[in-house]
């Protein structure tokens, strides 16, 4: 008889299965991190705009006139934040306004956000801060007390 090397069929196909589950694990692994670090840079920037609508705000406690304009021209948030377009982390915007029904109240809207899963996960995150929180067709809308 004799000796032969090598690997059979089997044990080749057999390594290249466990590469491609590792592979496909830790590119789900790298989603959710990215996802993540989205969510995450998105609540930094929600947190940056309410200390910057505190700054903003005049002593009467009507905010008629808040924007990303108005608060980035008086440094309350980065100035290079400027109107707030494609600045989320979704390379959508990020807009500020007066809520019309009661002018003590502001709405920060961050639009464009492409994974239904992070913006919902956004929205819940926010339940508890904000005075509304609502996320539907890409855009979370946040309404907070000034």
């Amino acid at each position: 008889m004799r000796s032969q090397k090598g690997f059979t069929f089997i044990e080749v196909l057999t390594v290249l299965s466990i590469i491609a589950l590792a592979t496909i694990g830790s590119l789900a692994l790298r989603d959710w991190a990215v996802g993540n670090s989205r969510v995450s840079e998105a609540k930094n920037q929600v947190i940056t705009i309410q200390s910057g609508a505190q700054l903003w705000r005049p002593r009467t406690g009507d905010l008629t006139g808040i924007s990303m304009t108005a608060m980035s021209s008086i440094a309350a948030v980065p100035e290079v934040w400027g109107s707030g377009t494609g600045i989320n982390p979704w390379g959508g915007d990020i807009a500020v306004s007066v809520d019309g029904a009661d002018t003590s109240r502001y709405v920060i809207t961050v639009s464009g956000i492409g994974q239904a899963a992070e913006g919902a996960r956004l929205a819940h995150d926010f339940t508890e801060y904000a005075v509304d929180s609502s996320f539907s067709g890409g855009t979370l809308t946040l309404k907070f007390q000034g």
